[in-house]
């Protein structure tokens, strides 16, 4: 997925802060995920966790520490 840069004017961005969220306002991971129900949240946050464990594993491993 290509980064693109959205630019808006203050006029646009004024206005959407006035609109308020719409039925389909979710949040959606870096990759893609749309977080829409407790469960997909669930799963993001264990995988987030299973991350961390992961890299503080790896450190603890690391010489000269």
């Amino acid at each position: 997925m290509a980064n693109e840069v959205i630019q808006w004017t203050l006029e646009e961005f004024e206005r959407g802060l006035d609109a308020g969220p719409t039925a389909d306002d979710v949040s959606v991971t870096v990759d893609g995920r749309r977080l829409d129900s407790k469960s997909a949240v669930l799963d993001w946050w264990a995988e987030v966790a299973a991350d961390v464990e992961a890299e503080e594993a790896a450190r603890q491993t690391l010489p000269g520490d």
